[in-house]
């Protein structure tokens, strides 16, 4: 108790309400467009004539955790026209809008029987309510339809031109049983959020489409890139972390607190014991934590009274832990993970390009811009964080348009998560034992087996298949990962390293990294990777693509024959293979003798041949019907 009311004396004077004018809060430059920006998309185009819209977000929020309410008291956007067309009218995204009666989610949901129960606030429309619009200062109408609404402009919107929209609004947290995010939760007494897709956020515009303009039905996002200065003031007792630099850190976080709230404090605290109070709850008295992002497509954030925090560093990125005290013990390693996870990708993919990456423990597995929403804890997820760090690359970096093809992003993470954990655990690790039975006789974990291959075997086999290529949400119209839609994670994840078995890890390697450096902070659609990797190279490899993305073939090869021939008083064996599947791809053949001597042989079935083949065969020309 004396500790406790030490700690009261010793915090209770950083604390005093903020309350200065916008201009004070936000005094970050925005250097987006600026030269210096390497990764500003000007600078570095994709290709000749591509163009991509730019924005900058600066809003103040204030959250009620009474209520549990955001308000959202300034929000301007400005909105660069970087598009050859000339624009009458500007779309937005108002994604919790999904969780109410009669939208389109819930009507989706009842075509799958699944039953909708909603929360009190989202039963009432309580989602995200946008009060008054303006554009340069003129008022004007919104015209909503469920999660997305338009606005005319009352001046059209030339190219190289900017817009200034000004909005009010309020978002609420809510606990219906529809897939939400945007969550709330309480642990010992703390109050727990995490506020996601909590802003009206403009559509894509892009060269692929116009207006993006897809409802949410509980699917994935696609954002335009630029610059986020972000207020969020909360009752002063929360620790927040988020998109971007705290610009004013030793004000939210003087040194003194920082110490106190040390994860390491906190290594040998037992699992699951009330977390102590270091912070106290003082009614009406508020902190306000203020962030600017650049190169970035979203703004998220986390917050609560328990965290704790663990920090370490690599060439310049901050790894940040957010643990709730009373998970503190099991999350000790788990920056530590993440920082080898960072290396690996950065190594091998593309190098990381944002100042900070946090990992936060908050039931929860999804991502944005430098932050993870993680459950669980250390070891056992190792595969989640893996994953969710691999999003900071697709999805992150390379800005795909998910909601259209989430193959883009969800399957290239899986195949990322697969290679991180070969890496840091082994290909053949051992399990994660919990008793000596499954030490034992289930000592064996495929990390590529179970992670990829089987799951997207037992979809094929089953007859349940599709073309990656298919709108994310059209998976036969199913919810969450039903209907098929698996298959952009485990088929895609399968095809990336198929295609990395036909060019060679080498070659693989050097086509990825030219799609990542090509397309960071940028929107590559399907056929901009295929492009990319086939530019990289110098090999035609429409065959394996077409193949993969727009069709439902497999690769299906059989021995068909062995005859043994004899030849004086030697004996020689004829093999034959058959092509069962409709897909064509060259075939590895590895032949054991009963002495175990082996003979690798490679049979191309194009002019292209990978590097270190041991004996390579006549090319087999198979194309679909001809075998």
């Amino acid at each position: 108790m004396k500790n406790i009311l030490f700690l009261f004396i010793l915090f209770i004077c950083s604390f005093e309400a903020f309350s200065q004018s916008y201009e004070q809060l936000f005094t970050s430059e925005n250097n987006y467009q600026s030269l210096g920006n390497k990764y500003y998309w000007k600078y570095k185009k994709p290709y000749e004539g591509y163009w991509q819209q730019d924005v900058h977000y600066t809003i103040h929020a204030r959250l009620e955790d009474s209520i549990e309410v955001l308000d959202g008291d300034f929000y301007e956007l400005i909105y660069t026209n970087n598009s050859p067309d000339t624009l009458h009218e500007m779309y937005f995204h108002i994604y919790q809008a999904a969780f109410s009666p009669g939208s389109y989610y819930h009507e989706l949901s009842k075509e799958n029987k699944v039953e909708v129960k909603f929360g009190k606030k989202e039963a009432n429309g309580m989602t995200t309510l946008v009060s008054s619009v303006s554009v340069e200062g003129n008022p004007v109408d919104i015209i909503q339809d469920n999660t997305v609404f338009k606005i005319l402009l009352p001046q059209v919107l030339l190219p190289g031109k900017s817009v200034s929209v000004n909005m009010k609004f309020k978002t609420w947290f809510d606990t219906g049983s529809m897939r939400r995010r945007m969550k709330s939760y309480s642990e010992h007494g703390n109050k727990h959020f995490d506020g996601v897709h909590w802003y009206p956020t403009v559509c894509v515009y892009d060269m692929h489409a116009g207006w993006n303009t897809d409802q949410h039905l509980d699917k994935e996002f696609y954002n335009n890139f630029g610059t986020f200065d972000v207020a969020l003031e909360l009752p002063q007792e929360y620790i927040v972390e988020g998109t971007g630099i705290i610009t004013n850190y030793k004000k939210v976080l003087p040194d003194s607190l920082r110490a106190a709230i040390d994860l390491k404090n906190f290594a040998k605290k037992p699992y699951g014991e009330k977390p102590s109070i270091i912070i106290p709850k003082i009614k009406g008295l508020t902190k306000t934590w203020v962030f600017h992002a650049e190169n970035v497509h979203n703004f998220a954030f986390t917050a609560d009274p328990s965290y704790r925090i663990g920090e370490i560093e690599w060439e310049g990125i901050k790894v940040i832990t957010l643990a709730q005290e009373h998970h503190a013990t099991y999350w000790q390693l788990s920056g530590q993970f993440t920082l080898r996870v960072i290396q690996i990708y950065s190594r091998d993919f593309g190098h990381y390009a944002w100042p900070k990456i946090i990992v936060a423990d908050a039931k929860d597995g999804m991502e944005y811009p430098m932050l993870t929403l993680d459950g669980g804890t250390y070891p056992q997820h190792q595969g989640l964080l893996a994953h969710e760090v691999g999003h900071m690359w697709f999805y992150g970096m390379v800005g795909s348009n998910e909601t259209y093809r989430a193959s883009l992003d969800e399957g290239f993470t899986q195949f990322l998560t697969v290679w991180a954990l070969d890496d840091i655990n082994g290909k053949h690790r051992a399990r994660l034992g919990i008793n000596k039975f499954v030490t034992k006789y289930l000592d064996s974990s495929d990390n590529q087996y179970e992670n990829l291959y089987l799951p997207y075997l037992q979809h094929v086999t089953e007859k349940y298949d599709e073309p990656l290529n298919t709108h994310s949400s059209a998976f036969n119209g199913a919810l969450r990962h039903g209907g098929n839609y698996g298959l952009v994670y485990y088929k895609t994840g399968t095809m990336l390293y198929n295609l990395k078995e036909i060019l060679g890890e080498e070659l693989f390697l050097k086509g990825m990294k030219h799609y990542v450096n090509q397309w960071s902070m940028a929107h590559p659609y399907p056929e901009d990777f295929r492009r990319s990797i086939i530019e990289a190279t110098h090999i035609d490899l429409n065959w394996f693509f077409d193949q993969w993305l727009e069709t439902t073939k497999y690769v299906d090869y059989k021995i068909g024959r062995v005859k043994k021939q004899k030849s004086g008083n030697n004996y020689s064996y004829r093999i034959t293979l058959k092509r069962k599947g409709r897909m064509q791809a060259p075939v590895d053949v590895v032949v054991t003798t009963k002495d175990n001597n082996s003979t690798s042989y490679y049979i191309p079935n194009t002019w292209f041949v990978k590097p270190k083949q041991d004996s390579i065969l006549p090319k087999w020309y198979g194309w679909d019907a001809l075998k």
